[in-house]
């Protein structure tokens, strides 16, 4: 059923320095108060920079989202479970070397002798069960955690394992199942012993059974032909989902999550490390993924995080060590992620791109800009300043305003990533630089007007 939302303003926010006028105002970029919307947090060396939270929890009761709002966070998840198998290592219940079928019974033979170490950097070459329409059709029902393993095991490995990265849930809902093998606990019941109650996360738990358990934020999504419409997403019972991404949390206990992770209290700091270190293939190439962790540069720092994306709910983690600073976001959309907004905030408060230029003597910076830039798929972009305002017309005729930034630059609003004008073999070049992607392939000045 699609229901329409017309109320009142409603905007929970709390800020703790003096950046916070631009945080909120950032937050507003990317959210309203009358739509499913999203929750961040940024923290830095202990403090809180920013939390803030702006949507609705619930359109049929116009509930408002908060930053004690409980969400899915979905694969982020898989941090939980490769931080569980690591303290049952610690704890000799099993090796990174052992086999799943050391602990799990009637595994088809190419899945019984993968290693634990592979399964937890996907690098076992086992497939990912999501893709396959057959589990599709059945997933709307609860199973138990053997019937899930006997259907997702069906499906045949991708490559030997060691060979190729590939990106598996199946692998993380067998490796709940060794946790509980290992550990006679259930998954749910050996998270909230060893992680939840000890680190004081008092709003996390697993969801066993339906979509929402004790949930308090519903999840909706949207299609582009009706995006002030949203629905009910996909029914997926969280039994299908289980060990692979079916954790509900908050802001705040996904910080005592990280502080707990990083400083020892629940794996040694050597097995954190292993979390956060790339895996390596047979040929002895490295991967962008450790043990549950991404491991890859953003805007040329180093990062450590993991996005998760379940019916109805998008979330992002990220961790930059040079920084210490963490960065988290929750979206109970699930057709936007919320990455952007999280990395548009973190790429002001670490001064990624190119500051905003605000004093009003900015008509010569502006001059540099303006001109004719044609890419090289044959797109064009007019820039020009009339009325003391940057604009850029595309291809398709679209003027938007533009925001005037230091050294050359300017962005769109709502966007830390930015255009930088470069001169390069007597050429003058517009750059894209996406904080995410880095450079892009430049546009080149045909003519200065």
């Amino acid at each position: 059923m699609v229901k329409k939302l017309l109320f009142s303003s409603l905007f929970f926010v709390t800020c703790v320095n003096a950046k916070q006028h631009d945080f909120s105002v950032m937050l507003a970029c990317h959210a309203s108060s009358d739509k499913p919307g999203l929750a961040i947090s940024i923290e830095q060396s202990g403090k809180h920079i920013f939390k803030g939270a702006l949507g609705v929890a619930d359109i049929s009761t116009r509930d408002p989202l908060k930053v004690d709002s409980i969400f899915q966070i979905g694969s982020i998840s898989k941090q939980f479970t490769a931080a569980a198998i690591l303290q049952l290592v610690e704890n000799n219940n099993l090796s990174l070397k052992n086999t799943l079928d050391d602990f799990i019974t009637d595994l088809p033979v190419e899945y019984a002798k993968l290693t634990i170490e592979s399964v937890l950097s996907h690098t076992s070459g086992l497939p990912n069960y999501n893709s396959d329409v057959g589990i599709r059709q059945r997933w709307d029902k609860y199973a138990t955690i053997d019937e899930v393993i006997n259907v997702v095991s069906k499906m045949p490995v991708l490559t030997k394992p060691g060979v190729d990265y590939a990106y598996s849930n199946t692998g993380y809902i067998l490796l709940g199942k060794v946790i509980e093998a290992a550990s006679g606990l259930t998954y749910s019941e050996y998270l909230q012993r060893n992680i939840f109650s000890p680190l004081g996360m008092k709003n996390s738990f697993v969801v066993t059974k339906g979509v929402s358990s004790k949930q308090i934020v519903r999840g909706y999504t949207a299609n582009s032909d009706e995006p002030n419409a949203y629905f009910t997403p996909e029914i997926v019972d969280r039994s299908w989902i289980y060990a692979a991404g079916a954790i509900a949390s908050t802001l705040d206990d996904m910080s005592l999550w990280h502080r707990g992770l990083s400083s020892g209290k629940v794996i040694s700091a050597a097995n954190y490390q292993l979390m956060v270190t790339r895996a390596k293939l047979n040929n002895g190439e490295s991967v962008n993924y450790g043990f549950g962790t991404d491991v890859y540069p953003i805007s040329g720092q180093p990062s450590y995080s993991h996005q998760g994306q379940v019916p109805g709910f998008v979330a992002w983690s990220v961790y930059f060590p040079s920084h210490d600073l963490l960065g988290t976001v929750f979206g109970n959309n699930d057709a936007v992620h919320p990455g952007p907004a999280l990395l548009n905030m973190i790429a002001r408060q670490l001064n990624l791109s190119p500051a905003p230029i605000a004093h009003q003597n900015i008509t010569e910076q502006a001059k540099t800009l303006i001109g004719k830039y044609k890419g090289t798929d044959d797109t064009m972009m007019t820039v020009t300043f009339d009325d003391r305002q940057l604009s850029a017309k595309t291809s398709n005729g679209v003027i938007r305003k533009l925001v005037l930034r230091e050294n050359n630059s300017f962005s769109f609003a709502c966007t830390e990533d930015y255009y930088q004008l470069r001169e390069q073999d007597d050429k003058r070049l517009l750059v894209p630089v996406s904080i995410y992607m880095g450079e892009r392939a430049p546009l080149v000045r045909m003519e200065i007007q």
